[in-house]
């Protein structure tokens, strides 16, 4: 049975995902990072290679054995998505041309608001 086709919101966290648990682990080996997690290495190596994305519980797993926040690993899990310019990319990209300019329109109309505030 074929998989659906990612978006490009899921290839995006993919690639994030991937980035940051190279970053956050790049003192061990994969095989010390699933000895820590419980993990198996063939399932980590997917999410290092952006061929799957962590389900919530092994984000969480990856999160405590190299200390850091769940966020660090999955930028999903921050206060405010906004706040991840990647994340908001991913979903602009997804949006039609007529939708993406009425995102704009609506945030420079937002922006004057302020400014004359």
């Amino acid at each position: 049975m074929p998989r659906h086709e990612l978006s490009p919101f899921e290839r995006n966290i993919r690639r994030i995902i991937a980035q940051n648990l190279k970053t956050a682990s790049r003192d061990m080996t994969q095989a010390e990072l699933a000895e820590k997690t419980g993990i198996p290495t063939s399932t980590l190596s997917g999410y290092f290679a952006q061929r799957s994305t962590p389900s919530p519980g092994n984000v969480q797993r990856l999160a405590d054995a190299l200390s850091i926040h769940k966020s660090a690993i999955d930028p999903r899990y921050g206060e405010d998505l906004l706040e991840n310019d990647a994340c908001f990319e991913a979903i602009f990209a997804q949006l039609s041309p007529e939708r993406q300019k009425n995102v704009l329109t609506f945030a420079q109309q937002q922006l004057r608001a302020q400014l004359n505030v």
